[in-house]
């Protein structure tokens, strides 16, 4: 980076001010100082964290270790008592749909509806 433009990178220039616009005076800052190294590697560096801020941690074990106790316990219980409501409500839904129960169901209406007396006078007109 030749010194006119590291100097655009500096508070009063033109880079600055839109910098400072786009992520504030802070963030500008920062990559104010990267741009005196006159390496651009550092200055682009500076403006991803100002843009993105700093990467995640990506660790297993980390993220495992920020959870307390109590949010195990937390999302433990309320993942198991999401399961107990899907099996319930998806047993019954099985059952009141199997054949054998709407079968059974269906007998019961026709015996209700008189269906037994019917099926005797039928049998008795074969006689």
């Amino acid at each position: 980076m030749d010194q006119d433009l590291i100097a655009r990178y500096q508070s009063g220039g033109d880079i600055y001010a839109s910098l400072a616009a786009t992520y504030g005076a802070s963030a500008a800052d920062t990559i104010a100082a990267a741009a005196t190294s006159g390496d651009e590697t550092q200055v682009n560096a500076a403006i991803t964290q100002a843009k993105y801020g700093n990467p995640l941690d990506t660790s297993t074990a980390s993220i495992l270790a920020s959870y307390s106790p109590s949010d195990w316990l937390n999302n433990a219980t309320n993942y198991w008592s999401k399961q107990a409501e899907n099996v319930g409500s998806n047993s019954l839904m099985n059952i009141l749909k199997s054949p054998a129960v709407l079968f059974i169901g269906a007998l019961a209406l026709f015996l209700y509806l008189g269906g037994l007396d019917y099926l005797r006078a039928k049998l008795a007109k074969l006689k």
